[in-house]
């Protein structure tokens, strides 16, 4: 379960970002997550209530978007989706496949409340 540690380093970013900006609390927090990484959203959404206990981030609502796979065939020269790491080219079939997106896990945006 890699999610937890996932968890526990995501809001570590998160509520340092947010005391950088003098930021009193935050609300919510927007992650997106490669459909090819392996990362359980589910999993990842409780690890993330857990680790937010007693910081600034206790009580935010956190989202997960899915970004899509995209893929670049050195075959056909064209960028494709794909549903696995072992997907051949839609267009092509070839093999020869370089991921682009899909693997990431990303903090896509921190809302806020400040009382300054």
């Amino acid at each position: 379960m890699h999610e937890l540690s996932l968890s526990l380093k995501t809001i570590d970013l998160v509520v340092e970002h947010a005391r950088q900006r003098q930021v009193n609390r935050i609300t919510a927090v927007t992650l997106g997550i490669g459909v090819l990484s392996c990362i359980e959203p589910d999993a990842l959404l409780t690890g993330l209530q857990f680790a937010s206990r007693e910081t600034l981030a206790e009580g935010a609502q956190f989202l997960v978007e899915m970004i899509p796979a995209t893929a670049w065939c050195e075959q056909c020269q064209k960028p494709v989706e794909i549903d696995t790491h072992y997907t051949g080219c839609p267009l092509c079939h070839s093999y020869q496949l370089r991921v682009e997106t899909g693997e990431e896990l990303k903090i896509k945006s921190i809302e806020v409340e400040s009382y300054v």
